[in-house]
């Protein structure tokens, strides 16, 4: 991608983030939503970007397991120094080539598995992610004040959509099809986690969420799917529209919402901080590696 191209894909990014962060302030009381953040409870977000944590080493994990199905090997440790990379750009430098993309460049320069294999890995995890999400909202759906059309029978989308999963990896490429059961288990847990992190920082912001919890996180994994869709930078200004709109829709807080979506993206944001160590000197993450390779 040449740079005018860059920076026009920058820039659109900049515009749609920045349009959707001015539409959410002029729909509410950001000195509300500002309170109520400011009287959390402080000691509950420590244990959210605990089990948040956890659940990006396991996604990881999750990772490694397609790796080695091309016989592409990286120990714990430098499986979760590489991660730990990709998240500080996905979020720093959303910009720019993007954590996965910077995953992909770094891995074939220096172990050259091929772009192909590495492009249906990054997108079988991805997917992952999204089947676990979409077999979560099938359930939360159930529990939201809002009656979906064929209600009685939402719930057959939950194996459909894991099927789907199962069809795209054997095509995309059949060596990670032995992966399948191993990632899809990673990937629920995974989701589980974040789940449970949105819960403590609900649970934080001293407010009477008594049934209302099924719709705070049917909008969660909502806006997940929302603020994956590379439209603006690091979904900033995306997911906190999609919590606006859906808490329009379902009747429930509007500052209650667009709190959590902000408060769970600082925790995303520091969880992903520490990467920058790894952005230094970045050939180290596999210096072995790289010795044996080209000497």
């Amino acid at each position: 991608m040449n740079k005018s191209k860059k920076y026009l894909k920058l820039g659109i990014k900049i515009a749609v983030s920045s349009v959707a962060i001015y539409y959410v302030a002029s729909k509410l009381n950001f000195r509300e939503i500002a309170v109520t953040i400011k009287y959390a409870e402080i000691w509950l977000l420590f244990p959210a970007l605990i089990i948040y944590a956890l659940s990006q080493m396991l996604a990881a994990d999750r990772l490694n397991c397609l790796f080695r199905r091309i016989d592409l090997h990286l120990s714990f440790s430098e499986n979760t120094k590489l991660y730990w990379l990709g998240l500080f750009y996905n979020l720093f430098l959303p910009g720019g080539v993007g954590g996965d993309g910077y995953k992909i460049f770094f891995l074939e320069k220096y172990l050259k598995p091929g772009i192909k294999n590495l492009l249906a890995i990054f997108f079988s995890d991805r997917i992952s992610g999204l089947t676990a999400i979409g077999v979560f909202l099938v359930f939360f759906s159930y529990h939201i004040n809002y009656k979906l059309p064929f209600y009685n029978f939402v719930w057959i989308l939950a194996p459909i959509i894991i099927l789907c999963f199962y069809f795209f990896i054997r095509i995309v490429n059949f060596s990670l099809v032995g992966a399948f059961f191993q990632v899809l288990w990673r990937a629920f847990i995974i989701q589980g986690l974040q789940m449970t992190t949105a819960l403590i920082i609900l649970f934080s912001l001293n407010s009477d969420i008594s049934g209302n919890i099924g719709n705070y996180l049917f909008l969660f994994f909502i806006s997940s799917v929302a603020g994956s869709v590379p439209i603006s930078l690091g979904g900033i200004g995306i997911r906190e529209i999609t919590f606006l709109w859906g808490a329009q829709y379902l009747g429930i807080d509007e500052n209650m919402a667009v709190a959590l979506s902000l408060l769970f993206y600082v925790t995303s944001a520091v969880t992903a901080l520490p990467g920058i160590i790894y952005s230094i000197r970045p050939e180290k993450i596999l210096n072995k590696k790289i010795f044996f390779r080209y000497f």
